[in-house]
């Protein structure tokens, strides 16, 4: 042995353990003993372990060995145990051995120790490496097991002469069958579609004749009416040991079956849309060659698929530069990522005119120089953008032509706001004459005219400053407004018009509202407009006329314009904000329908409620919290 044995003994002879000792060594068999004698110091024994084999006398004053077989048995089953005693008889050592005793040596017969021991010790290999063999046959039956179960394929053995067939029990599980039954021919085929029926008897005949490999498909019809598609494949055994003439593989392919009718169906139906799209689908290689398109793409370009497939194609080199960079990037795109960003271009048709198309392009999986491209047809888009683009200005336009009819009308009250300052400006330019003509001037008084007349003049500025920006075409840039000082300057720019319809106007503002980003002009029009309506209203009634401003529970600014008119029309209520409509018998319609267009292209929303008593209210509202641009309609 290469390393010293090392024995567990249980004497509690001293004498006899050396005995024992010096008989193996006196062999060559070298050993290190650990010597108990009790229960106790057995199990602590036991417990730390490394020996490789147990010698135990069968009476101890306070323990048997007996005793220490059982606890040994239970502890550790496989390490060998034999007793050497001097007073143990035939029926105890049978009683023993039936336990698990490896074998009995009478202490006067030691010489057979040495032999027992070696014969010990060559079982406990063997069972150890019978122990490994089988853990090892189990494993690989598990994981053949878990294998074909995951994998879905199943095997099988069949004895032609005998009929005998052996099933894994995957295949069982394929079969739907319980394992306690045995399979046969006749059972096989009664579970094999009837469409299948002949087909598969006719190969497993042949099978059975010739011998040869074998890799055939069928189905099963299951006993609840379902399919399942099974691949059967195999070969002859040609070892002699082997129970069955033929063994083979089954596997159940019903899902990739199902996977294939589904690809089936889907590329019927991709094909089906893809030739009923209005988008058009080019497919063409990194050269540019045309491999195929669908029909929408075709009559984009008016070329037929024979003539756009084999590449005789009238397409002028008058590509704008950059139409042609942007295909070139889409190109290079193409070769580095296997897609490419949307983009615009132009196709000539078969006739010469140009297309503006939308395209964007993927490379085809699988394939290395291959492409598709969707490509939307923009001429529709083009023309409804130059439409809207039309509309926009003309309503512009009318947002400008209303303005300047608006400040017509209000000329006269115009022109009598500038004659104040005007007036008082040529008053103090007189007193500052007469002040610096006295024989000693006064010129503190004079310099004070002179200011005066200084705040005349700019106030007169002022108010030319503000008809002109609404004479203005277009609008202003968008700035941050701070809507009480709108409200101010309209208030003052349209006092000399309420006084002319015996109109009052109060102001009452909240103090610290937020500023808005807005375009002034427009904010300054849709005022006006609804200033202007409510005088305009009280023509016959006189009246006050009262503008408010405040925020809303939700942060909003809420502006109200309140007149004593003649109030909302009974039945047309909700057409006073339509474009033309009108109950003046001089007016345009256009006043509301701009200052609703202003207000709601703030993001902010204006209406109009009946005063209690008499009149309306014209309120609107604007957000302070989202920032908005200046409207391109207005």
């Amino acid at each position: 042995m290469s390393r010293p044995l090392h024995l567990l003994h249980v004497e509690d002879n001293t004498a006899d353990a050396e005995l024992a000792k010096d008989t193996l060594e006196m062999e060559g068999v070298a050993c290190k003993v650990t010597r108990v004698e009790t229960e106790s110091t057995f199990l602590l024994a036991l417990h730390a372990g490394g020996f490789d084999l147990i010698l135990a006398d069968y009476a101890l004053p306070s323990f048997d060995g007996l005793s220490a077989l059982r606890i040994a048995r239970r502890q550790q089953p496989d390490l060998p145990f034999i007793f050497v005693s001097g007073t143990m008889g035939e029926e105890v050592a049978i009683e023993a051995l039936k336990i698990g005793a490896t074998d009995y040596v009478l202490k006067t017969r030691m010489s057979r120790l040495v032999p027992s021991v070696h014969r010990a010790l060559r079982e406990a290999r063997e069972r150890a490496e019978l122990r490994r063999a089988e853990q090892a046959l189990r494993r690989s039956e598990a994981y053949l097991a878990i294998a074909q179960s995951l994998s879905h394929t199943g095997s099988f053995g069949w004895d032609v002469a005998s009929g005998e067939i052996f099933w894994s029990l995957e295949t069982y599980r394929i079969f739907e069958v319980d394992p306690v039954s045995t399979p046969t021919l006749e059972f096989i085929l009664q579970r094999v579609h009837p469409d299948d029926g002949l087909r598969v008897k006719e190969t497993f005949s042949r099978i059975s004749l010739d011998r040869t490999d074998f890799n055939f498909e069928h189905r099963l019809l299951m006993t609840d009416g379902r399919v399942k598609h099974l691949r059967v494949s195999g070969r002859a055994a040609h070892d002699p040991s082997s129970d069955s003439d033929v063994v083979g593989a089954v596997t159940d392919i019903t899902a990739a079956k199902e996977a294939e009718r589904q690809l089936r169906e889907r590329e019927v139906k991709i094909r089906q849309l893809v030739d009923a799209n209005i988008v058009g689908v080019l497919i063409s290689d990194l050269e540019g060659r045309v491999i195929d398109a669908n029909d929408a793409f075709l009559q984009m370009v008016r070329y037929t698929r024979d003539t756009l497939v084999c590449g005789r194609l009238c397409w002028p080199d008058l590509t704008p530069p950059e139409w042609q960079a942007a295909s070139e990037r889409a190109l290079s795109q193409l070769r580095a990522n296997g897609r490419c960003e949307l983009f615009e271009k132009e196709y000539f048709r078969s006739d010469g005119t140009r297309i503006p198309v939308l395209v964007g392009a993927a490379a085809i999986e699988g394939t290395k120089t291959e492409n598709v491209a969707f490509v939307l047809d923009l001429t529709e888009r083009k023309l409804a953008e130059e439409e809207r683009e039309r509309l926009r200005q003309l309503q512009v336009d009318l947002a400008y032509m209303s303005r300047v009819i608006t400040v017509g009308q209000l000329g006269a009250s115009l022109a009598h706001e500038i004659k104040q300052p005007i007036g008082a400006a040529v008053t103090n330019a007189e007193v500052c004459v007469r002040l610096l003509d006295r024989d000693e001037p006064d010129l503190p008084e004079a310099r004070e005219a002179a200011l005066e007349m200084v705040r005349d003049a700019k106030r007169a500025a002022d108010i030319i400053d503000r008809v002109r920006s609404l004479y203005q075409k277009g609008s202003s840039e968008p700035a941050m407004v701070d809507v009480n000082e709108v409200i101010g300057e309209m208030v003052v720019m349209l006092r000399s018009e309420a006084n002319r319809h015996s109109v009052s106007m109060r102001a009452d503002l909240a103090k610290g509202l937020p500023t808005i980003m807005a375009d002034r002009v427009q904010l300054q029009q849709a005022l006006m407009n609804l200033m202007l309506n409510g005088i305009e209203a009280m023509n016959e009634t006189s009246g006050e006329l009262s503008v408010t401003s405040k925020t809303t529970e939700d942060g909003q600014l809420l502006i109200s314009v309140c007149d004593c008119g003649v109030g909302l029309p009974v039945k047309q209520v909700e057409r006073i904000f339509d474009a033309f409509f009108t109950t003046k018998p001089h007016g345009t319609g256009m006043g509301l329908s701009i200052s609703r267009t202003i207000i709601e292209s703030y993001g902010g929303h204006l209406w109009a409620t009946r005063n209690a008593e008499r009149g309306a209210t014209f309120h609107f509202t604007l957000p302070t919290k989202d920032k908005t641009s200046s409207p391109s309609a207005a």
